[in-house]
This record gives structure tokens, sequence and C-alpha cells, in this order.
């Protein structure tokens, strides 16, 4: 190699060496900045701060100053054996919550807003708590909505006054006209539920919001105290709403945990009736309110079912074909804990069969009436798709969250309510891992 050459590749080499040099310098200088900038200019310095922690009332000393109570539902702990909260004190109380198998095949993601509070009246989006019975006072998470009626009187607030079904009694205590009671309902249950025929009358402003139906019997007076048109320290003629000819409609839609068929079993004080996807499926009870016959004496035979011919005539009918209305309806006498409803009724009413899809929303619409003296409700649903159990023991409980009832709860606040029935104890056993038909809005 000549001198010049060797000459050349040296310069080469200096020069390389030179061009890497000034490549990392380079390189770790835009590093630099970008730390600079992502760590100082943009994020800043979070300032520290003292957060203070003021603990809620009911975790605080003891006080003489009583905390208030309200009449209203919300679940507790799970019984399979005995009827179900109705209602418990606002204050917070330990939930159970109803075992759920989860499919880990596909793996489990996890929400970070799922909050679970003991107490608090949301358990996770679509899952709130709600309440047994009549429900809860507290809004939001799966529940239906529940919209108390008065037919006794007409007006809102303080320009309420005696409606055409109703009189005032020697004591300045409204009385319901049976007849006109439930032809108005009957009206209502055969016109599409339509909100027109109970809009005239008296509406309270107070919503309930229910998870679960299931109430053993009590006073008709408990459930205007339950919405707040009721004082259970005041004579009754004083209240905004005398305990008779009332009635509560709970509206809301639910999306069905799988496909199949499926019917509702049920039993309601005076009546229960359930509408699913705009179809009556359901009416159980002391009375058919869809029959009634204002013509006829009594309403017509079919629509007094706490009498055996009355019940005998419209089974009769089912069975035969003549009654497509109640198509498939039957009686369930095969479970225990009825007490005066199975003497008086022979066991709970089972409806007509539907149909649903896993995932799909349908709206529903339950229906509560009575027309005065005692009351009381239950709502089970079973999956027929496999064929139905007309004898089975228990039944799956109809609810919209996790919600499940207790009997202790509901004695004690019935007796604070001074609403509790002393003769009749309902306990039903339900199943414990019954399915949720979330409610979404």
């Amino acid at each position: 190699m000549s001198e010049e050459a060797e000459a050349q590749l040296r310069k080469e080499a200096l020069k390389n060496k030179l061009s890497s040099i000034l490549a990392c310098v380079l390189f770790l200088g835009l590093g630099g900045l970008m730390l600079y900038v992502s760590t100082v200019l943009i994020m800043g310095d979070t300032p520290v701060s003292f957060l203070s922690y003021t603990p809620p009332q009911e975790d605080g000393p003891p006080t003489n100053n009583p905390t208030p109570r309200e009449f209203t539902s919300r679940s507790s702990a799970s019984s399979s054996s005995v009827a179900p909260s109705v209602i418990v004190a606002t204050s917070a109380s330990t939930m159970a919550m109803a075992p759920v198998e989860i499919d880990m095949s596909d793996g489990i993601s996890l929400d970070s807003s799922f909050d679970i509070g003991m107490g608090s009246s949301d358990l996770g989006e679509g899952l709130g708590d709600g309440g047994s019975g009549l429900g809860s006072g507290q809004a939001g998470g799966s529940a239906l909505t529940g919209t108390f009626y008065d037919l006794k009187q007409t007006g809102a607030r303080n320009s309420r006054r005696v409606s055409p079904l109703a009189q005032r009694d020697g004591n300045g205590v409204l009385k319901i006209n049976r007849n006109q009671y439930y032809e108005t309902l009957a009206k209502f249950l055969n016109s599409g539920w339509s909100t027109a025929h109970l809009s005239r009358y008296y509406e309270s402003p107070q919503k309930l919001y229910a998870s679960n139906f299931y109430l053993p019997v009590a006073l008709a007076r408990y459930a205007p105290i339950a919405y707040q048109v009721g004082d259970p320290n005041k004579p009754e003629a004083q209240w905004v709403c005398q305990p008779s000819g009332w009635c509560v409609v709970y509206r809301g839609r639910v999306r069905a945990p799988k496909t199949g068929k499926f019917r509702f079993i049920g039993m309601g004080d005076d009546c229960i009736a359930v509408r699913f996807n705009r179809r009556l499926v359901l009416e159980g009870g002391y009375r058919l309110i869809s029959a009634f016959d204002p013509a006829a004496q009594n309403g017509g035979p079919k629509f007094q079912l706490s009498t055996p011919a009355g019940r005998e005539a419209f089974l009769a009918d089912v069975r035969n074909g003549r009654d497509r209305d109640h198509k498939g309806y039957e009686l369930i006498n095969t479970i225990q804990g009825l007490g005066v409803w199975g003497r008086e009724l022979g066991g709970l009413m089972a409806g007509a069969e539907f149909e649903v899809k896993e995932g799909q929303v349908y709206p529903i619409e339950i229906l509560v009436a009575e027309e005065g003296g005692k009351f009381g409700f239950v709502l089970f649903i079973e999956d027929i798709t496999n064929g139905r159990n007309s004898r089975a023991t228990q039944y799956d409980i109809f609810r919209t969250n996790f919600s499940a009832p207790s009997a202790d709860e509901v004695n004690a606040m019935l007796r604070e309510a001074k609403s509790n029935d002393r003769d009749n104890v309902i306990s039903i056993p339900y199943n414990e891992d019954s399915p949720i038909w979330t409610a979404v809005p």
C-alpha cells in the first residue's frame, strides 16, 4: 500500500469515529430534552397537601340526637326459607351477596369503577341494591320504579279532593267503592296498562325502587307509610292517603339472563299482575281483575278467586280452552310456608309462558292492588325451557340484582310501622341461586 493510500484510510477512520461520537452526543441530548419536557414542563410538580378525613355520622361517637328512620326497603341477609325484607332503617347494614358462578375460560375483566360498599346504594353499574318488598327510597342501580296511586282521591298535594270512587264515613275516613275500584283496575289491565286510567288519581310524590317482590302478610296501612303518605303515629283520618283503595305500579326494562321459555309464579293480596314484553302473563291472588264484570253479582264467578267455586270455574275454562287470555295458567300447591294463602287460595298461580333471548332487553310492569284490610305478595319465575315442574317445592325468586330478603328485618320494621299481622306469618322458600334479570335504563 502506498503512503498516500494509507494516509487516506487513517483520514476516513478518524472521520467515522468523529461521526459516531457526534451521533451519540446528539441522541443523548434529544433523550434528555424529552425527559425534561415530559417531567418538568408537562407534568410539573404536584404540590404536597394534607387531606382531612371526616368520618360518616354513623361511624362517629354516640350522640343523643336520634337518627331519622325511613320506612323503605333495602336488601339484606340471604335466606332460602324465610320471607324477605320489606323495609329497613336508612342506616348502613351488611348485605349478603348471592353466590355467582363466573366462567373463567376467557379470563375476567375488572373495572376499577366497580365499587362495593356495605350499606351503599350502589353495587356497581346496573347492579345497585334496590329493595325487597315495596322497595327502597333511593334511586339508582338495578331496580324497577314504583308509583303509588290512591284511587280515593284526585288532584295533587294540596289540591287533593275526593274522587268519584270514594266517600267519607262518619269518622272522616275515606272508603273506596269496591265495584268502581275493580272496574277501574280492569280497564287499566285490559287496555294495555295505559297510564291514562290512573293518572287522574292522586299520585304519591315519593317513588320506591324494588329489586324483588316478596312481602309477607301485612296490614294495608303499611303501603301509605312506605310511600310517605301515611304516618304510623297519627290517626288514619289525618293521613294524606288512608289504607284502602290503592295500587302500586312498578315499571322498567330487564335484560334476559339466558335464552329460553319462562313463566311467572306468584300471588297477591288482593292481587298481583305482571305484564312482560307488552303482554299480560300473570294474574294471581284473591281477585282475577281482568275478568271483573260490573254487571254481574260480585263481579262475576271467575273474578272471585278467593272462593273454591271461582277458582275452579276459572281453571276449568283455561283447561278447556275457553279462556285463551290465560292459556297455560295452573295452581301450584306443593310449596310449603304459604300459611293463610294456602288455606284460602289453594296455592300460587302459575301464568302463561313467554320466550326471551339472552342479552335482549324487555319491558316489564308489575301491579300490586289492595282493596283494604291486609295485603302481601310474592313473585317467582320458572325456567320451563325443558318442561314445567308443577310439583317443585321451591322456585327462583324474580330479582333484578344480588339482593336477597330477610324475615327478621321485615317483622321488626313492620312492627315499628305498626303494620304487622301477628296472626298470619308467610315463610316461603326460594332458590338462593336465582338468576338476575338486570334492570337497565
